[in-house]
């Protein structure tokens, strides 16, 4: 059996012939009876006869789709409706994507929060972590100094050197490793690379301070910092530390006392200026025998008299402060 569309494409073929042939038939009759119509002459008679054959050949097909298709149907009578729903559903689907899109934008936006949010997180943990392995070294230093003898406190300095800098890292290294090994004491790599970037370049001496990093005990490996200072000078010698004006009439212990107060005063004086303290915390000292002999001197003369402190060579950061008196009578 033919399918539809053949059987309607045969229906309109056979329908045209026979309108046509219809129509051929009686324009012939028409033009040999020299029959009019509407008062034409007999040929545009024919010409009219042929001319409505062709018209109710297309109204014919028309009809015939019109009444055997749907789609016909929709196409001819409801083409403007179709368009106006199709334009509706067109502004539906914008206004759906443009939706979706939002949504996709906060969905994006979220996701980046949520990362960031993670991202914090885990630095919390690592703070955490950080601070409970803290806590512990901290916990067990505490039971360490309970249990043993502290050799070396935290901040403590273990020893100081002089250092010369200059543009080559590996004796930079090497010297500050030979000091590290005579010291019996250990650093990071980072504190070593550190000084040696600092160092690298300079042409000056540096004094280099190793500072304990935590209580140690006695037998335990000692782990420092390592400090960096320019070893400049402080004091040219023979120039004036302090000075102090001391009254007549004291006894040779209260000039004793005024002359250990004038030396601390020094030594308090050289510290701000920048001098660097020794391992045991002092910046010098004085022979008691020479303080014992200037306070004699001194209450001997039973004068008011001003007593300078003056570097008695010159002073570096590194020290020490090594000083003379200096005595003016008034």
């Amino acid at each position: 059996m033919l399918p539809f569309v053949w059987r309607i494409i045969l229906i309109l073929f056979v329908l045209g012939g026979l309108i046509a042939y219809s129509g051929n038939r009686v324009g012939k009759y028409i033009g040999k009876k020299r029959l009019t119509l509407f008062h034409l002459r007999p040929r545009h008679t024919a010409t009219a006869i042929t001319i409505l054959s062709g018209i109710l050949i297309a109204l014919l097909t028309m009809g015939v789709l019109l009444l055997v298709s749907q789609d016909a149907r929709t196409a001819l009578l409801g083409l403007d409706r179709l368009k106006g729903e199709i334009t509706e559903r067109n502004r539906e689907l914008s206004a759906a994507n443009e939706a979706l899109l939002k949504l996709n934008q906060e969905l994006a936006l979220k996701s980046a929060q949520q990362a960031e949010i993670e991202k914090k997180l885990n630095l919390a943990k690592g703070e955490v972590v950080s601070l409970q392995r803290t806590k512990e070294n901290l916990n067990k230093e505490v039971r360490q100094a309970r249990e043993g003898e502290v050799v070396f406190r935290v901040g403590e300095v273990v020893t100081l050197s002089l250092v010369q800098a200059g543009p080559e890292r590996s004796k930079l290294e090497s010297g500050l490793e030979e000091l590290l090994a005579a010291a019996s004491v250990e650093a990071s790599i980072e504190e070593i690379d550190s000084a040696v970037d600092r160092l690298a370049g300079q042409n000056d001496r540096y004094v280099v301070r190793l500072v304990a990093a935590r209580n140690v005990l006695g037998g335990e490996t000692v782990p420092v910092r390592i400090e960096l200072a320019l070893n400049r000078l402080i004091y040219p010698a023979g120039r004036e530390i302090v000075a102090l004006d001391i009254p007549n009439g004291l006894t040779a212990a209260a000039l004793e006392s005024e002359i250990m107060r004038l030396l601390r005063n020094s030594h308090n004086t050289a510290r701000d200026a920048g001098v660097l303290p020794n391992t045991a915390g002092s910046l010098g000292s004085v022979p008691y025998s020479d303080i014992s002999e200037l306070a004699k001197k001194l209450k001997s003369n039973n004068k008011k008299v001003g007593l300078q402190v003056l570097a008695a060579r010159d002073i570096y950061t590194i020290g020490p402060v090594t000083v003379r008196f200096k005595v003016s009578y008034r």
